[in-house]
Formats: structure tokens, C-alpha cells, sequence
């Protein structure tokens, strides 16, 4: 039997019923909603081993796990999953230095999933630390973003899985020209720089809409919201000033929903055009995948991990440039040939290529393998070769098996000095 207790570490979440994530997100971030998925599909078996899951949360949630502890710290989740005779645990990446203290004073053989960027205090620490095992990249960008640096040994990498929305809610042939913005509203996600073409979008399609769906409360249910009660005051200030008309009202065209659960398909069925991160600093970017399997075509920046979740003059279009964002859009709120031929290729993309059923297996061999003190497998970049400079990367992984190279310092250790 395996033991593995799994750290719910969300603090979005509170009081909610969360045991249905099959239906769609709740309104919650990303990481939670992977975790919630994880949990409703992992199975009991591993290789034939039997799993015994104990979800150690720090909300009083409802989860799609009949296992569920509520603790008060991390502290109180370590001691207990010792107690229970855990182990691996398996936790999101992004922990504070005192807790990453304190995690290495636990026996533990851990599991980190890297639904964020590592920090460089995490690359050091995740190169030499026995106990971390394996760090889950959330898709093969992100894992070919750390090939230059001795830290790729703990990494792999398993797409972050997704339940189709029903087929009622895939869109029909005819839609309205609507841009349909999916994250949390804050400086993070760029949600101002849609706003800021948003009135030269309206001067090529007047009849546009923008449906904006989230908030500044997305991560953080406690936070101040600003005077229109979207996001908090300094970037309210930022991106409101675009989308006011010239008596300072907020235009007609712009829509804002705030944080949606399952009712959210609704609006992307009749949506021409779905947005997140113009800037792409995204993992992976759960909500165009959640677009795409709706049959909405997506526009964002070629960079990141949209190279995982979007295909580039297929399910979507991918600009180099920011300047490009409008033309982008415009292309496809005026185009409805292309539209139609790329959301129908969205469509059959996301329904096929990250269901859980098909990824759990591979949360099941890593699993395993780390039960039975295995090394993770190298995988060499084959695709997309000018992100992240991923090319120069890959030459700096090949003088690291070298032994007399292996101190050759990486792109992430040259960036920090």
C-alpha cells in the first residue's frame, strides 16, 4: 500500500462545496480546481499497489474525497500526515521560506506541483534537497523552461487535466461578437491591456461586446475592491479610464460577470473570441482550455505555456507582439470562416487532449516511481524551439553531462546575478 497525503493549501477557498469539480470550476483558482480534479480521478491503484489518499486541508471545504482532514497550519498537516503514517505528500510549489523550513524537517518524500514559476531560492533548494523527489511541471513548456539547470533531474511533467463541459454547452453556428476575458483582474494577468484597444476593436466591429469574467477577488475573497467593485483600487485606476465614454460612464459594450461557477459556458456557447493573459505569462492557462472545449477560439501571446494549450493558426492565434492583439481579435470577430474552422479544431483539441481519465495514469507511474525511490526520466526539447530561448537552453543541458562542465552556470542562475 502507498500512502500519499495531498496538502489543500487553497485559501480561496472557504465554506464551499467543491465536490463536484466534473462540472466545471466553481469559482476558484486554477491550482485548487487541478487539485479538485486530481482528487476525483487519481483512482485507488498504482501499479497494481493500492493507494491510500489523506486530503489535509486548511478551509472547512466539502472535497471530492471521502479522506479529508481539516488542520489549522502546515505544521498541524505535517504532524498529523506523520501520525497517519504518510509517505509522500504531494503539495503546490510557491511555499513561504518558513514553510519551506519547515518541510524539510519532516521526513516526508515529497511532490511539488508547479502550477507557478519556481523562484530561484526553489531551483537551489529543489537541485540538492533528497527529500523533494519530483517537482510537476504543468505542461512540456514549463518543463523545457528549467532543461539548462541541474533542477530538471526532480522535474516532469503531466498536463493539467480538464472535464469537457457538456456538449449543449459547445457553441453553435451562430454566435454574437463577443471577446470573452477569463482571470483574476489583477496587474498579473493584463487584464488592462485589453481595455487599452478595447475602443479600436469597437471603431472595426461597433456591435462588439467584452464579457469579462473574474475579479479581484478571485485569490483572495477578503480583498478591498476599488469604486467600481471589479478589482482593487490602484488597478481600477489603471484599466477603467479605457473603457469609459467621454461623460466618464463605464461603455455598454464591456460586461463584467465577477467570479462565475458552472454558469459561466453560457456566455462562452455565444462568445466569438475568448482572452486570457495577453501577456502570457501563464503555466499552461486553464481557461483557454475550458474556452476551447466550447468551440471558442483563443488570442494571446506566443510565449509560455499558451504553446501548450492553444495551437497556433488551428485552435487559435498566437501573436509575437502585443500590437497585435487587436488586429488579432478583429481578424476574428470579422472572419467567420476561420472562426468557424478554428473553434471547431479548439473544440475536438480540448475534449480529447486533457481529460483526467487519460492524465491519471501519469500522476499514477510518478506515484509510483517515487515510492520506489526513482529517478525521473530526461526528456530532450523537440518543439517550439524560440521560447525562452529554449534552444540555448537545451545546448547548456548537453555541457552539463559532461562532468568537467556540470558547474556551468544556467540561464536562471545567470539572470539572477
Amino acid at each position: 500500500m502507498i500512502k500519499l497525503a495531498v496538502l489543500f493549501q487553497e485559501n480561496e477557498t472557504k465554506n464551499m462545496d467543491l465536490s463536484a469539480p466534473e462540472k466545471g470550476n466553481p469559482g476558484v483558482g486554477g491550482t485548487a480546481f487541478c487539485f479538485l480534479l486530481f482528487l476525483k480521478y487519481i483512482g485507488k491503484k498504482a501499479h497494481g499497489h493500492e493507494l491510500d489518499i489523506t486530503v489535509y486541508q486548511l478551509q472547512d471545504n466539502i472535497l471530492p474525497h471521502d479522506k479529508c482532514v481539516k488542520v489549522d497550519s502546515l505544521e498541524e498537516a505535517l504532524n498529523k500526515a506523520t501520525e497517519d503514517g504518510n509517505e509522500i505528500v504531494l503539495l503546490r510549489n510557491h511555499q513561504t521560506d518558513e514553510d519551506y523550513d519547515l518541510l524539510q524537517k519532516y521526513d516526508f518524500k515529497y511532490i511539488f506541483w508547479m502550477h507557478n514559476k519556481l523562484t530561484y531560492d526553489e531551483i537551489k533548494l529543489f537541485r540538492t534537497w533528497d527529500n523533494c523527489k519530483r517537482v510537476i511541471a504543468v505542461g512540456r513548456q514549463m518543463y523545457d523552461y528549467y532543461v539548462d539547470d541541474l533542477v530538471i533531474k526532480k522535474l516532469d511533467y503531466i498536463k493539467n487535466p480538464l472535464v469537457p463541459p457538456k456538449e449543449t454547452m459547445i457553441r453553435e453556428e451562430i454566435y454574437e461578437p463577443w471577446v470573452t476575458y477569463v482571470g483574476s483582474l489583477t496587474f498579473d494577468k493584463n487584464f488592462h491591456l485589453i481595455t487599452k484597444v478595447w475602443k479600436d476593436i469597437l471603431k472595426e466591429v461597433p456591435d462588439a461586446q467584452l464579457h469579462v469574467i473574474g475579479s479581484g477577488r478571485l485569490y483572495d475573497k477578503n480583498s478591498k475592491l476599488g469604486k467600481y467593485g471589479h478589482a482593487d483600487e490602484e488597478y481600477e485606476r489603471l484599466f477603467m479610464p479605457h473603457i469609459l465614454d467621454d461623460e466618464g460612464n463605464p461603455l455598454e459594450s464591456v460586461v463584467f460577470h465577477g467570479i462565475m461557477g458552472e454558469e459561466k459556458y453560457e456566455i462562452f456557447k455565444k462568445s466569438a473570441v475568448g482572452i486570457i493573459n495577453p501577456m502570457a505569462t501563464e503555466t499552461f492557462g486553464l481557461a483557454a482550455i475550458e474556452m476551447e472545449a466550447c468551440g471558442v477560439p483563443i488570442v494571446c501571446r506566443r510565449k509560455n505555456g499558451l504553446l501548450d494549450s492553444v495551437k497556433d493558426g488551428k485552435t487559435g492565434i498566437l501573436y509575437k507582439d502585443i500590437s497585435k492583439l487587436a488586429p488579432s481579435i478583429i481578424k476574428l470577430l470579422t472572419n467567420k470562416r476561420l472562426n468557424k474552422k478554428m473553434g471547431t479544431a479548439a473544440r475536438d483539441f480540448a475534449r480529447h487532449d486533457f481529460r483526467p481519465e487519460g492524465l491519471m495514469p501519469a500522476w499514477q507511474e510518478v506515484i509510483y516511481q517515487v515510492h520506489k525511490n526513482k529517478k525521473a526520466s530526461y526528456k530532450a526539447p523537440h518543439r517550439d524551439l524560440d521560447n525562452n530561448g529554449k534552444m540555448l537552453r537545451k545546448f547548456i543541458h548537453t555541457l552539463h553531462r559532461i562532468p568537467a562542465l556540470k558547474k556551468v552556470p544556467s540561464i536562471h542562475d545567470i539572470q539572477k546575478k
